[in-house]
């Protein structure tokens, strides 16, 4: 008897530890494809938000470059030939978002307004750009100009809605992909929370089987809600980085001035064409500065004048901040020969002015170069630039205080 009980013994274990492994099997098996259910979500969502994203980037890339050329910065052609070099890239990226399969309905409809939107954009852009086109073959630069003039009410009453339209329409799908994805996972969290309460009801004695699966669902989940997490915060930072990046990456951090690389962009395209004033300012002596009082004071000395000239003269000049102390200025085309000397001696007088730093009174000289630079004088703005530093440090080794004139060639 007693060997048939421990027979009997032996084949209910067996048949328990059958039973509880298949359960075991079974369950793991629906964790895992419900995991795999999860990832494939996570994927698709990351894949289809970068599409996203990226379109939304080459729209804001083209509503830049459309901005500058109707404030009217820079080389109006070169902004219309940039603006259609990055339709084509924004075309394909809404190509490929909507060749990826599973969207979301409503983050797929907002995108494709978006995109309606973005057509309609660009015709119109194309509309213009065939008659600007056709005005700059007449050369009449009276009619150039008109045409130029108009372009901001023409932006404010055709453009700019459509602008607008297709970026809010292109947030809307955002925010609809990324709230989708995170309904799916807390669907697939609750289904995996499901799952765990039915296989610790069914194998209530298998409990050291419970907690390694308990512990495999939780990193499970954990590893979901951390991705989920990441991926949310990454949208959000990129949306923010790429409001900011342009900024940075053309301003200076400490003045708040732009700086050399944004110098470059701007008149880059004029040096062949266009004659316009421009100077160049250097405290002297401002190593003693530092040296004395130490970098934060320095800094802080350059950040007032920065400030000062800004405030006085934007509206006379673009103001950049080219080097630590140096100053560049590239006077308006509405500024004539003889404001340009007086804004000079202007501008030397707001940067020798005394100024309180810490509660301590600084003051030093500036040197100087101005150049009426004439079309063609210069190959590219780093040998203009070197040209007008040569006759700045002839002023300084002058003695300083004092504003030499560069000659043309």
């Amino acid at each position: 008897m007693a060997k048939q009980n421990s027979g009997f013994r032996q084949i209910t274990f067996i048949i328990i530890g059958i039973v509880l492994a298949v359960i075991m099997l079974l369950n793991m098996s629906l964790l895992y494809l419900n995991h795999a259910a999860a990832f494939r979500t996570f994927t698709t969502t990351s894949v289809e938000m970068n599409y996203i994203n990226n379109s939304n980037g080459l729209l804001q890339q083209i509503n830049g470059e459309l901005s500058l050329m109707i404030a009217g910065i820079g080389n109006t052609q070169a902004h219309m030939e940039k603006i259609f070099t990055l339709f084509p890239q924004l075309q394909e990226k809404m190509d490929a978002y909507e060749n990826i399969s599973g969207h979301n309905e409503f983050a797929a409809r907002r995108f494709r307004h978006a995109r309606a939107y973005i057509n309609a954009y660009e015709s119109k852009l194309s509309t213009y750009r065939e008659q600007f086109n056709e005005v700059l073959k007449t050369n009449n630069v009276a009619q150039i100009e008109a045409f130029r003039s108009s372009l901001k009410n023409i932006f404010e009453q055709e453009i700019s809605p459509l602008q607008t339209a297709a970026a809010e329409m292109m947030i809307a799908s955002t925010s609809i992909a990324s709230t989708t994805a995170t309904k799916r996972t807390m669907e697939s969290t609750r289904n995996m929370s499901l799952i765990l309460a039915v296989l610790a009801a069914i194998l209530a004695i298998g409990e050291i089987a419970v907690f390694l699966v308990a512990r495999y669902t939780k990193r499970a989940t954990e590893e979901i809600n951390r991705k989920s997490a990441q991926f949310a915060d990454a949208s959000l930072k990129l949306v923010r980085s790429r409001e900011k990046m342009e900024d940075i990456a053309v301003s200076n951090l400490l003045t708040g001035l732009k700086n050399r690389y944004a110098l470059e962009r701007d008149i880059s395209e004029r040096l062949a064409t266009e004659q316009f004033h421009i100077s160049v300012f250097d405290l002297d002596n401002f190593r003693s500065i530092n040296d004395t009082y130490g970098y934060d004071f320095g800094d802080e000395y350059l950040a007032q004048i920065a400030e000062r000239l800004k405030e006085e003269f934007e509206q006379f000049a673009d103001v950049y901040n080219i080097t630590g102390n140096e100053f560049c200025f590239v006077f308006k085309r509405t500024v004539s020969d003889t404001q340009v000397i007086r804004l000079v001696e202007n501008i030397v007088n707001v940067m020798t002015a005394p100024y309180t730093i810490l509660n301590l009174m600084v003051q030093l000289t500036v040197s100087g170069s101005t150049y009426h630079y004439l079309a063609g004088d210069c190959l590219n703005v780093n040998s203009l630039l070197v040209k007008m530093d040569n006759v700045l440090r002839n002023a300084k080794r002058a003695g300083g205080g004092q504003i030499f004139q560069v000659m043309s060639i």
